[in-house]
């Protein structure tokens, strides 16, 4: 075991307790101390490449789905008949676990034929620990440009 410094970094008791409890309940077995620092890197990461991308002007790596756009290392999954599928956006392109490049369509209906992928594909970003729906990360997406839609529209009424 090697020795690794650190440093105190000061939160509100309140908020680190409830902080505490929640994890406690959602994550049983898991230190604080580690979720935070797993959390603190994955941001920093995200930050690092996002100012990257603003100096250099380099695009980031990852599949465009009609108005999603899907990073490089988002994992797609869908199932048929209790058979369990997993592809993921490698680079440009969406990649089965066979090898296959596919469409989002494509992954959705390999088995099966007229199924939306909407429905039938769920989704898991980078650094996310759960999985969505595609149809509701859509709905979000949607939502979420329509709410800044009417805010800036608010902000030129009063100007």
């Amino acid at each position: 075991m090697t020795y690794e410094p650190k440093r105190t970094i000061y939160l509100p008791t309140g908020d680190f307790l409830d902080f505490e409890l929640h994890l406690m309940e959602t994550r049983p077995g898991v230190k604080p101390e580690a979720f935070l620092t797993e959390l603190m890197l994955r941001w920093l990461t995200a930050d690092k490449e996002r100012l990257a991308l603003r100096k250099n002007g380099r695009a980031m790596r990852g599949f465009q789905w009609k108005n999603i756009f899907l990073p490089d290392g988002t994992s797609l999954r869908t199932s048929y008949c209790g058979n369990v599928e997993f592809a993921k956006v490698v680079g440009d392109h969406i990649v089965s676990d066979d090898g296959t490049s596919l469409t989002p369509s494509l992954f959705a209906n390999r088995h099966a034929k007229g199924r939306n992928a909407w429905r039938f594909v769920w989704l898991r970003f980078p650094g996310d620990d759960y999985w969505i729906r595609a149809a509701d990360c859509r709905v979000r997406f949607e939502n979420l440009h329509l709410q800044r839609s009417n805010n800036n529209a608010e902000m030129s009424n009063v100007v």
